[in-house]
């Protein structure tokens, strides 16, 4: 049988042979003929485990037929013209169809030789990359964050500004983001081959596939091996010196033991934390730890660009581009520069890893859910890249260390005047980083190392010796990294050899694979950027050694040393990899999306639902392609905003313990009641309750229903955009008083009602968004802005440090009465501050949902991811603040109000204005989700009297004629904020209570069961809390009074000016 036979999925009729020259016998499963049949290769077999392999599930039932020549699937096998004829089929009525079974196939030489390429064996599910396919689209995001271009790496991409400058140094910085993107987009689709059913899990298969195993052994395994080892390598140097910076940090130096480990111990100490964490079985079981890896990485980058711009320019700073003494010095100066930006994006060589830990069939192909992570990755990644670039330079510009970058510079220049936990939590947020890290790029080399031996033994690996191998990895990373301890003064070159798998390798696999159309947009496109990468690889290469004969290398064997010791107690900085080549991988992740079903709306007390076609023509309705994404987008825009900052305010009447236990506590109680209004959602099949007036009147009644949710609803949406309005036109004002200066500007000159006019205006046009789920990328900007701007408060604080006369000790008050008012008004800040429940369900309305599908599991995905950044935001808010200000922060202020007071006056106008700015965007982000639900109550009325969706013209009036009225609220009634406590107590049933008893109502738990003992309690006492709040107020309003001004706008309290 020739090497280029085809295969066939036709199971063939047994038929008798009529022998003829020159022809093969036929090789398909037959019953006996007159002639003896050829000895046919034996099939594949493959454990039990793998019967339904993904790596094999989509294999088609393959059959070779005729020698040479294949016949696909279901027709009947053509004789050649010439060909002496042959004994025609036996009917098949008379021989039953013999059907292969799926794991058993007879495969043809093509598919043998595939097989040989890619290495796609039934080994599959023994080995630590494809032994899980449960993988989804977070953990896609997750693996891709971690394996990505977040990271130390990334702290160098100032230096190659100082370099190309601003406009060339953001220009190349953007060329590479894109096309590193379009890389990742290549790769992903090419995992999966739709012709052969093939899958691709390793970049080393799909290069070996494409090119042939001579050529992948050339060009691709060392940089695919370098990648991997090499940066584990690299992680021990970097982990392992900023353990010792950190021990040094935490202990102060002359605290620290007389004799403490040295560096080589500090890299063993990292090694062996490393190599506990990797004793995790699989890529899909490390899933958490790329998180953690991810978190660490987007949090200390943005700690040391907000410090970093916090403390402002130092003296000196220039922005132009360094100059080399002669014209080639110059030239390749710009090469190294483009060089740092194009080695920061790395991760490729793991993008097929992390795409072949999901499940993927015909209708679901895996790069679909891939693709959707990486896309939200690479968000992140954007939004987290730029500022540290972009601050970085501004703050140090030409001043930056060329080999230490902004982590370097920020030791260097401010470790006198940056507070010690600073410095603490940023080397603490890199040792975390580099130990996940090390994970993932850990796993090629032990699929590597495991396959050899499962493919000599023909049996999965021991536990005691998956964990030797992982054990012996590790410490021979370590021993390099000992024994080699300059070997980050070669990253340069050794990664002008590993570029290719970036820039590269992709199209040509592309080329190869897909083979467009020559001439064709993707052609020209594939075969340009392919050579151009080509190019720079060889140009990066040139220059790294040039660099090197012209600078030399100081080369020292088994000698681990710091680049750097400052004097007068400074924290020293190891030796770091500064230009890493490390390509950045999606990760794929199995979404399924179903074609939304037809809604249904209650209409009256039976709760019977009856289907309504207005569903499609509402705003909340009218889109239902939303998916997990989008949902933790709007969760986080309506969870996280300006109430937060009063967070540190309760602490201040509760103390820390007190403090911390309610917000633990009201923390768990809003999640365990949002998972109650996510199943509520949809109770039954064919049942979809996308509003919570809708839900509030089905479990309870038309009349109670809308007696007690009405108000609360209408509250959180209408009366949360007159508070919006009042905190964005506040904001505006600080914003331009801080650009303008000079009390003749006309910006200056606005009044505060003019102010929040200017606001509305903004909100409305932004308001013309069609629907809810049109406005996840609103959402999504809200989001970030929120976290920044509270990111930016409290790292701000602890930077600048306590004020004297800093006290915990809860205030006293004149009276227990007034105690206990006091104690009961910080229980509600701490309620109030999770806020959103109102718009849960409307949330989930946006998703498609089926019987087989139901939109609870994504939206609780979202729900999950939502909740995990709110705490991460809130928790060090008030912690932070509190510890920052203690007793003396103002109590109707809040945390930017205190900062403005204490700190205002010394900390530099530019990160004033951009604070102000944060809070400006995220208020017209947030006033968009909370009017919603108004806006399609509003339309409802409409089309139920004329049977017809909303014209345009007539939805554009609805939400001006909305936006109006509550600028008219805001300007006619501004002390509305003061009311805040007591409406709050009133709307505060609608996140702790209600739901319990709406789970009661329409889930109908068991008597005295303990579903039914916990939402009852939990119900109860969210009224009880409710109504206690709200005596509260009342009594704090009665008892100091509250300056009730109408038509005359002042700034809230929650935004003071910089105190002189």
């Amino acid at each position: 049988m020739g090497d280029h036979s085809e295969v066939s999925s036709a199971p063939i009729t047994p038929r008798p042979m009529t022998p003829r020259l020159g022809t093969p016998p036929i090789s398909a499963p037959i019953t006996p003929r007159p002639m003896t049949p050829r000895l046919m290769t034996p099939p594949i077999s493959a454990p039990p485990s793998q019967f339904h392999s993904p790596s094999l599930s989509r294999s088609p039932l393959l059959i070779s037929v005729g020698g040479d020549q294949v016949e696909p699937a279901g027709k009947t096998p053509k004789t050649s013209k010439t060909s002496t004829p042959r004994t025609s089929r036996t009917p098949n009525f008379r021989t039953p169809i013999i059907r292969t079974p799926r794991f058993i196939t007879p495969l043809g030489s093509p598919i043998r030789k595939a097989l040989r390429f890619t290495k796609l064996d039934p080994q599959d599910a023994w080995l630590p990359i494809t032994e899980s396919r449960n993988g989804n689209a977070y953990y896609a995001a997750f693996h891709t964050l971690s394996s990505g271009i977040i990271g130390i790496q990334a702290l160098v991409l100032p230096v190659a500004f100082t370099v190309l400058g601003w406009t060339w140094g953001t220009i190349c910085l953007t060329a590479a983001f894109i096309w590193q993107l379009y890389t990742l987009y290549l790769l992903v689709h090419l995992h999966e081959s739709p012709e052969t059913g093939m899958r691709f899990s390793r970049y080393l298969q799909l290069f070996n596939a494409t090119f042939g195993e001579k050529m992948g052994n050339i060009f691709a395994i060392f940089p695919i091996m370098y990648l991997s080892g090499g940066t584990c390598v690299a992680l021990i140097i970097m982990g392992g010196s900023t353990m010792k910076q950190f021990y040094l940090t935490v202990c102060g130096g002359a605290a620290c033991s007389p004799n403490p480990p040295t560096t080589a111990e500090w890299y063993l100490i990292f090694t062996c934390a490393a190599v506990v964490l990797s004793q995790l079985p699989n890529l899909n079981s490390i899933a958490g730890v790329s998180l953690i890896g991810a978190i660490t990485a987007v949090t200390y980058c943005t700690m040391i660009w907000v410090v970093s711009v916090a403390e402002g320019r130092l003296s000196g700073v220039s922005y132009n581009p360094v100059s080399s003494s002669s014209e080639i010095g110059r030239i390749f100066d710009v090469l190294n520069a483009l060089g740092i930006i194009a080695f920061a994006f790395r991760g490729h060589n793991l993008i097929l890893e992390i795409q072949a830990t999901m499940p993927s069939d015909e209708k679901h192909p895996s790069h679909v859910p891939m693709w959707k992570g990486v896309k939200f990755s690479y968000t992140i990644i954007a939004l987290c890249l730029y500022p540290l670039t972009i601050g970085g330079y501004w703050a140090y510009g030409q001043l930056i260390p060329s080999d230490g970058g902004v982590l370097a510079a920020l030791f260097q220049y401010h470790a006198r005047d940056t507070s010690q936990v600073i410095l603490g939590l940023t080397s603490l947020f890199v040792i975390i980083n580099a130990v996940s890290s090390f994970q993932i790029y850990g796993m090629p080399t032990f699929d590597d190392i495991e396959s050899k031996y499962t493919m000599r033994k023909k049996k999965p690996c021991p536990r005691w010796l998956r964990a030797l191998i992982r054990a012996l990895f590790g410490f021979g990373c370590y021993l390099m990294a000992v024994a080699l301890p300059f070997v980050s003064k070669l990253t340069g070159l050794l990664g002008g050899f590993a570029l290719p798998i970036t820039l590269a390798y992709p199209c040509f696999l592309w080329l190869k694979t897909k083979k467009p159309k020559m001439y064709s947009p993707s052609w020209f496109i594939n075969w340009g950027l392919g050579t151009s990468g080509m190019g720079l690889s060889v140009i990066v290469i040139v220059a790294s050694i040039y660099v090197l004969i012209d600078t030399g290398i100081h080369v020292s064997f088994f000698n681990p040393y710091c680049r750097e010791e400052e004097e007068m107690g400074e924290v020293m900085v190891d030796e770091y990899p500064l230009v890493q080549v490390v390509t950045t991988v999606p990760s794929p992740i199995q979404e399924v999306v179903p074609k939304p079903q037809e809604d249904w709306l209650p209409v009256s007390d039976s709760r019977k639902e009856v289907p309504s076609p207005q569903e499609g023509w509402l705003p909340i309705t009218q889109s239902r392609k939303g998916g997990a994404f989008t949902s933790a987008f709007h969760l986080l825009s309506s969870g996280i905003g300006i109430q937060a900052l009063l967070l540190p305010v309760a602490f201040s009447k509760l103390g820390w313990f007190w403090g911390i236990a309610c917000l633990l506590l009201a923390f768990a109680w809003q999640l365990y009641t949002k998972w109650l209004l996510v199943q509520l959602h949809e109770p039954g099949p064919g049942t979809r309750y996308s509003r919570y007036l809708q839900l509030s009147v089905v479990a309870f009644g038309p009349k109670l229903g809308k007696l007690l949710a009405l108000f609360p609803v209408m509250y959180l949406s209408g009366g949360t955009c007159v508070m919006l309005i009042n905190y964005g036109g506040s904001s505006m004002k600080l914003l331009f008083r801080t650009l303008c200066g000079d009390s003749s500007c006309i910006a200056n000159r606005l009044t505060g009602a003019e102010w929040f006019m200017v606001f509305t205006c903004l909100a409305i046009i932004v308001a013309q968004l069609p629907n809810l789920n049109s406005m996840s990328g609103v959402s999504l900007l809200g989001t970030a802005t929120a976290i920044s701007y509270c990111t930016f408060l409290w790292i701000l604080s602890i930077t600048k440090g306590r004020p004297a006369g800093v006290s915990y000790s809860p205030p006293e008050a004149e009276s227990r009465t007034a105690r206990i008012g006091d104690v009961l008004t910080a229980i509600g800040m701490i309620a109030l501050a999770f806020r959103g429940h109102n718009v849960v369900l409307e949330i989930q309305g946006t998703m498609p949902s089926n019987p087989k599908h139901p939109s609870q599991e994504p939206m609780w995905r979202g729900v999950i991811v939502s909740c995990s950044i709110i705490t991460a935001c809130l928790f060090p808010l008030a912690i932070a603040g509190y510890w920052a200000y203690g007793n003396r922060i103002p109590a109707n202020g809040g945390l930017l109000s205190a900062f403005s007071e204490f700190h205002g006056q010394n900390t530099k106008k530019l990160v004033m204005r951009m604070i102000y700015l944060l809070i400006v965007v995220n208020s017209l982000c947030s006033y968009q989700i909370y009017a919603m639900p108004v806006f399609d109550n509003l339309e409802f009325r409409y089309i139920s009297k004329k049977n017809k969706p909303c014209s345009r013209w007539v939805r554009a009036a609805i939400r001006v004629f909305f936006g109006g009225l509550t600028t008219f609220i805001a300007v006619a009634v501004s002390f509305l904020g003061s009311l805040g406590p007591l409406i709050g107590g009133i709307a505060l049933p609608l996140t702790l209570a209600y739901p319990c008893f709406m789970w009661i109502a329409i889930k109908k738990p068991r008597r005295y069961g303990a579903m039914w003992y916990l939402n009852l309690g939990l119900g109860y006492s969210g009224i009880i809390l409710s109504v206690l709040l709200v005596a509260a107020a009342v009594w704090k309003i009665v008892d100091k009074g509250i300056d009730a001004r109408f038509f005359n706008t002042h700034l809230s309290p929650l935004l003071k000016p910089p105190q002189s």
